[in-house]
């Protein structure tokens, strides 16, 4: 977590676990929660797509338009959505709100029927689905919203088939979905944090490191400040 307090000063934590490329995974996670929110909120066809998806739909329609993504777990939700904010949420990682009316929540296409479940979405990042994904989450139907999976090993369609075969109530592209084929570039950014987030887990790369590429820590700065009302930040 990096943010900035209340001095103003640039502060960091790091949570790792014994594995570190299972909280690089982790920290992936929240990073893949965060620009699918931000994909979403710059492009009304993506805001489609993604919704689309979360409604367990099968058609684009401009209603979505009407809707705002918000992730359950980022600092931006507990700023500005507090009653949604829920960094334990065992089900949503994303949702969408009404923009003239926040308590007015996105809901799933439900066949016949003028009501359902609230959509969402949980996100997963992984380099090894069969661990991680099959052997739990989807082996269970512990989700009751689409699991989007981004499979930065190409592992996608090995696990579909594997729960294909064995006839689990689960339908692929709709139940469990491929992070990619919504978003190319959601998947390639998270592929490419891949390396820096394992050596700062690791140990191997320090925060310092990172900022010390003057453009990169401007760029940082800006986005802080335009967060925290322009407070003046410190770095130590």
């Amino acid at each position: 977590m990096v943010d900035v307090d209340p001095e103003g000063l640039l502060r960091h934590k790091i949570v790792a676990t014994l594995d570190p490329h299972v909280a690089t995974m982790r920290v992936l996670g929240k990073i893949a929660e965060a620009v699918v929110v931000q994909e979403c909120n710059e492009s009304i066809l993506a805001n489609r797509k993604w919704g689309m998806v979360a409604r367990r739909g099968n058609a684009l329609h401009w209603t979505l338009d009407q809707f705002q993504a918000i992730g359950t777990g980022l600092a931006s939700t507990q700023r500005d959505h507090p009653t949604k904010y829920n960094p334990t949420d065992t089900q949503r990682d994303v949702l969408w709100v009404r923009k003239s009316n926040a308590k007015h929540e996105l809901l799933e296409v439900v066949r016949g029927g003028n009501s359902g479940n609230i959509a969402g979405l949980q996100i997963k990042v992984s380099q090894d689905g069969f661990k991680y994904i099959y052997r739990s989450d989807v082996a269970r139907g512990k989700y009751e919203v689409p699991l989007v999976y981004f499979d930065l090993s190409n592992d996608y369609y090995r696990l579909a088939n594997a729960i294909y075969n064995e006839e689990r109530d689960v339908r692929i592209g709709v139940d469990l979905v491929r992070g990619r084929d919504i978003s190319p570039e959601c998947h390639d950014l998270l592929e490419s944090y891949y390396w820096v987030v394992l050596n700062l887990v690791s140990g191997k790369l320090s925060l310092n490191n990172l900022i010390k590429d003057e453009l990169l820590f401007d760029a940082f700065k800006k986005d802080v400040q335009e967060q925290n009302l322009s407070k003046k930040i410190v770095v130590l």
